[in-house]
């Protein structure tokens, strides 16, 4: 089950309404008993997509997710967004975002590619049977993600040289030109921002290194209380140093591994919106694009440190993943 935190989602919320007295007021309405400070942290995304359709068909703006772009801010991420705002380059910016998305949001999986043609964020939804992300949903995460580029080096519009988006064909809006660039695809494997290695290169304004030291710090002590607290990022833990070690991974070995019954694990994944198969595919996409892009190994040694037994199966978990085969998205990188 997708999340977001609740900060994000309130930050979207705030994007929809805009301008328009009705529309704000009924995101305000809707969204209401998923942002009182009793909510959970991380909201279901299913909840917010009922917010989200109603607004676009009041509005009568399918790209209603664009205006997001104007509400970019360090604040949207939570305690991230101090280590962002005092990164050194928009390079780094994109790496932290993606090393620490699971602090914005659950059920995929962020990573920063770095190619010939510049450097590309990419998003892949984890687990099976998923439901496709909304186009909402999917605009606004970019207008946020863009829009706080151009607010840490003001005076610059950094644009991506090229979007992938996974949603169909549209018409393409000044305001979509605004968020991807004149360059878009739609209907892609994955949702991707490429942007150019002259735009990654840039200084980020508001950088200072003895503050990013302290923000980095404040990050990391951040991480180890949540990770005291969140059941998923220990078995993120426990999954990892499993794999690695070439261990079956399983329900029941790794709750022996933290002291619970597998019911205890289960309840407990299921509170914070994770499912166990859901966390040990996110890992495995994550290793799989590492070892690919970044390693000699070959197809099959890769399929046995993701955990799979057979490369067939290896196959075609990089087909849902990555939209294609092994061998073509490591040509690609």
């Amino acid at each position: 089950m997708p999340t977001v935190s609740r900060a994000f989602a309130s930050a979207l919320i705030t994007a929809l309404g805009g301008a328009q007295p009705a529309v704000r007021d009924l995101c305000q309405r809707l969204a209401e008993p998923l942002l009182t400070s009793s909510a959970p942290a991380f909201i279901p995304l299913a909840s917010l997509d009922g917010v989200f359709e109603q607004a676009s068909l009041l509005s009568g703006d399918p790209g209603i997710g664009l205006r997001a772009f104007e509400h970019a801010h360090p604040s949207n991420l939570g305690p991230l967004g101090y280590a962002v705002m005092s990164s050194p380059t928009i390079k780094s910016v994109l790496v932290s975002l993606a090393e620490h998305h699971h602090l914005v949001g659950t059920g995929f999986c962020l990573f920063v590619e770095e190619r010939s043609d510049g450097v590309r964020l990419v998003g892949v939804p984890t687990g099976t049977g998923q439901r496709e992300l909304s186009r909402v949903f999917i605009d606004a995460v970019a207008a946020i993600t863009v829009g706080l580029l151009c607010w840490l080096v003001p005076g610059r519009a950094i644009r991506p040289v090229r979007a992938e988006l996974s949603y169909p064909p549209c018409v393409v809006t000044a305001n979509a030109r605004r968020v991807y660039g004149d360059e878009i695809h739609h209907g892609a494997a994955q949702n991707a921002l490429l942007f150019s290695h002259a735009d990654a290169a840039l200084s980020v304004a508001s950088h200072d290194p003895a503050l990013h030291a302290v923000h980095s710090d404040y990050l990391a002590r951040w991480l180890a209380q949540l990770g005291g607290d969140r059941l998923s990022l220990k078995v993120r833990g426990v999954i990892s140093e499993q794999l690695s070690q070439g261990r079956p991974v399983t329900l029941a070995l790794v709750a022996e591994a933290l002291g619970l019954s597998g019911q205890r694990l289960s309840r407990g994944l299921e509170g914070e919106g994770h499912t166990f198969l859901r966390l040990l595919d996110e890992v495995r996409l994550r290793d799989s694009h590492r070892l690919l892009r970044n390693s000699n190994l070959s197809f099959k040694q890769i399929a046995y440190q993701v955990g799979f037994r057979h490369q067939s199966a290896f196959n075609k978990a990089c087909e849902r993943w990555f939209g294609m085969g092994p061998g073509r998205y490591r040509e690609e990188g």
